[in-house]
């Protein structure tokens, strides 16, 4: 049968099938008898018109079918299972190294806080708080030392417990993110805060009673921050040992297994908030009831996190460690003669970054230091004790979020000014037009490098010189609509300093302008934005939650007077600051890099003419000519 008349006598019947599909009440029983008629009209197919798009087309509906009659109904309650039973597990197996240190950190952190108590009567009010100190020990007068645990109703209680459990328990996680560890540091602080809690106790001969009432809900509550704090460490993990892949791509593989660990975390939270709300309450309760229910809760635990994944994955070999489809980036692919969309030249920028990571980080560092002390150096005043901070604690900064009242951030975000000639003196005009030359001339180098492109270093640290020195005269005048152009005429710029530096550019300066700006304005405003986007939001996650942090660590460790604590802490946050706009400026400069080879071929098309002359030209390849 030609195929034609095969199309003719069935088109119909196929078109009924894509209608029923639509539908969104679909009868299973008609769709099987349409899926084994999708099957054999694709066989028949298959035989005769292998080459042909009508094979495509059934094979595309047929799936169509396939889907609709089994993988939207049973996959969801199939992947939360195999989520549960392989994909924690198997985690849980690869990390048991990080647990076993979590879990003696933990152990740890509990006796420093049982041996700080043992020797300062103070340190339990300082750790607990006077209140719920004040609070327990009137309990305990009172004869029910574990009355705190009867203050609240049982479903405000729950409600309360489980939202902070898991408040503290994202915020181990997300920390995970400074240098992998800083999980573990807010989970010795959780540790502290145990032993404390235990030695009050035990001090006064109450270590029956503390046993059999706060381990009904503790043994879970306090393991599940073990585990915990696997998931922060293995959030940081890709950043810091990448091994050999990309830290983009290690990161976001650790990132989501540290995820799902965190997910996975979460129904045990919840329930130790319900055994905490509607049990431990009852201390009327017979010891072998409450310590039946403490051993089975330990046992849950150390099944599901220790022994089940050790007893199912001991015997495999795993040497991929369950990311067998990963590969190593080791290459940028990026065409010159290509027009990329604004999206692919942000996702080639990320590529690149994960390319040259460690360089670029280490440029950062060495850059913002330098920078920091000339500041200091020079502008102690003006520039430090200037600095901004955002003063909130972590609940609020979370709140904020949430409800976007985002006026504190707005404010912080003027600490831009502080890196910039805002006082058109001549000394910070030297300091920043160097900085901004060694950010240009690296990025520069960088891309050169990946790209293969021959042009002397030389030549580009001229031109790097030549556009730091003369685009920030512009910060010589304080009018405003100047800082507005300043900031506006960047891309185009930077755009005219790649053409330049890598002998990009075409006809004369003017003519290059016109094309560019005529051709590319909206581009150049998009990567522009993103990059103003990515500073401001860069600064609020990063600057708030490190003051939190530092400033905890101060005050717990350090004393020193308000005065000394502001400013220890405004320069650690200035070249934190530093750090994140030197990190920023090397992406925005490398995307326009990237975003110049796209507008010069938009405006001159040489890629286009090459293709052009090529056309009917013969080759050899594997010595067969082709055209």
């Amino acid at each position: 049968m030609r195929e034609s008349k095969f199309v003719e006598q069935n088109r119909q019947k196929w078109a009924q099938f894509e209608i029923d599909l639509k539908s969104k009440k679909k009868d299973p029983h008609m769709l099987r008898s349409q899926l084994v008629q999708i099957t054999d009209d694709l066989s028949y197919s298959r035989t005769y018109y292998k080459n042909r798009s009508v094979r495509i087309y059934l094979n595309s509906l047929g799936q169509q079918v396939y889907n609709n009659i089994y993988k939207n109904k049973r996959n969801f309650l199939k992947s939360i299972g195999t989520f549960f039973r392989e994909d924690i597990p198997r985690i849980m197996f690869h990390s048991r190294r990080e647990l076993l240190v979590s879990f003696l950190v933990m152990l740890l952190a509990t006796a420093i806080g049982m041996f700080s108590s043992a020797h300062d009567e103070q340190f339990a009010r300082s750790i607990l708080g006077d209140a719920y100190v004040d609070k327990t020990l009137e309990n305990i007068r009172s004869g029910d030392p574990m009355g705190v645990y009867k203050d609240s109703g049982q479903v405000e209680m729950f409600i309360y417990i489980a939202i902070n459990n898991l408040r503290v328990s994202l915020i181990v996680f997300i920390f995970g993110l400074i240098a992998s560890y800083g999980a573990m540091v807010v989970m010795v602080h959780n540790g502290i805060m145990l032993g404390v809690f235990m030695y009050f106790f035990y001090s006064r001969n109450l270590s029956t009673e503390f046993n059999f009432t706060v381990w009904m809900h503790g043994t879970i509550e306090i393991l599940s921050i073990v585990v915990v704090t696997v998931a922060g460490m293995l959030f940081g993990k890709g950043l810091i040992y990448p091994g050999t892949l990309s830290r983009i791509k290690a990161f976001s593989i650790w990132g989501k297994r540290g995820a799902m660990i965190f997910l996975s975390i979460t129904p045990f939270i919840i329930f130790a908030a319900f055994i905490e709300s509607f049990l431990t309450r009852h201390t009327e309760m017979p010891n072998i009831a409450r310590g039946t229910l403490i051993l089975l809760s330990l046992a849950l635990m150390v099944f599901y996190f220790v022994l089940y994944p050790y007893s199912k994955f001991r015997k495999t070999k795993d040497v991929d460690l369950g990311m067998p489809d990963l590969k190593a980036d080791t290459t940028l692919e990026f065409r010159t003669d290509v027009i990329y969309s604004n999206g692919n030249i942000f996702l080639k920028t990320i590529q690149f970054f994960g390319l040259n990571f460690s360089r670029i980080m280490r440029f950062t560092f060495l850059a913002s230091l330098a920078y920091f002390v000339l500041m200091a150096f020079f502008y102690m005043k003006d520039s430090i004790r200037a600095f901004k901070l955002l003063g909130l604690g972590f609940e609020e900064f979370i709140l904020r979020m949430i409800t976007t009242r985002f006026d504190k951030f707005v404010s912080l975000y003027a600490n831009v000014g502080i890196l910039f000639n805002r006082r058109e003196d001549i000394i910070m005009y030297l300091l920043s037009s160097v900085w901004m030359t060694a950010i240009a001339w690296f990025s520069l180098s960088r891309v050169k490098h990946q790209l293969r492109v021959d042009v002397s270093q030389r030549k580009l640290l001229v031109n790097s010189l030549v556009f730091a020195f003369a685009y920030n005269l512009l910060q010589m005048s304080d009018a405003g609509w100047i800082t507005f152009v300043y900031i506006l005429a960047s891309p185009l710029v930077l755009v005219l300093l790649a053409n330049t530096a890598f002998n990009l550019k075409n006809g004369n300066v003017f003519s290059g302008i016109r094309g560019y700006f005529l051709s590319g304005v909206s581009r150049m405003s998009a990567v522009l934005f993103m990059f103003v986007m990515i500073t401001f939001f860069g600064l609020i996650f990063i600057i708030s939650p490190l003051s939190y942090v530092i400033l905890w660590l101060m005050e717990m460790n350090v004393e020193l007077s308000e005065a000394n604590y502001t400013l220890v802490l405004q320069s650690l946050m200035m070249f934190a600051f530093i750090m994140l706009l030197t990190f920023s400026l090397v992406f925005y400069f490398t995307q326009c890099i990237f975003l110049s080879y796209s507008l010069n071929e938009i405006v001159h098309a040489r890629g286009l003419m090459n293709g052009i002359d090529n056309i009917g030209k013969t080759v050899k390849a594997y010595g067969i000519e082709t055209e």
